[in-house]
């Protein structure tokens, strides 16, 4: 027998191997480029839009229920481990709705995004069961804290 053909025949398995370990390995590099993730889940946050309050509802659970159904301009960011949320939107009276009363910041909030002033606990004087909000040149701004809403929920 011959064994350089044996040798020989597992060569390609062996370069198929290394290849694709090198491989498996380049892409687990690049999800984890400059020590953060490249995955968007990665964040703990879920992002969205609708057109009006109704929508919105009706979309996510979590939105609030005391957002009017014609709210427009929404947009809403979420925590998907825990209760913290932000949100903006326009109103027609440029007002929150009836149910919401004047009062102090609850808690702080803790997402952020391009959007939502950095300031707003600053501004905010009016609440809405756990959400704390104001009205910044016509438009409303709120958020939730976990810790707030989980002593709501008792």
């Amino acid at each position: 027998m011959h064994r350089p053909l044996r040798q020989a025949s597992l060569r390609p398995r062996a370069v198929r191997a290394t290849l694709c370990a090198l491989g498996a390995a380049a892409l687990a590099l690049s999800l984890t480029a400059c020590g953060g993730s490249m995955n968007p889940f990665d964040d703990h946050e879920e992002k969205a839009s609708y057109q009006d309050g109704a929508a919105a509802k009706s979309a996510r659970k979590s939105m609030p229920r005391w957002l009017p159904d014609d709210a427009s301009g929404i947009k809403y960011v979420m925590s998907t481990t825990g209760d913290d949320r932000i949100i903006t939107f326009k109103t027609p009276d440029g007002k929150f709705p009836a149910q919401c009363t004047k009062g102090d910041p609850q808690g702080k909030p803790r997402l952020k995004a391009d959007w939502f002033p950095s300031d707003l606990a600053a501004k905010a004087d009016t609440n809405c069961g756990a959400w704390s909000g104001a009205t910044v040149d016509g438009v409303l701004y709120a958020w939730q804290d976990n810790d707030v809403a989980m002593k709501a929920k008792g």
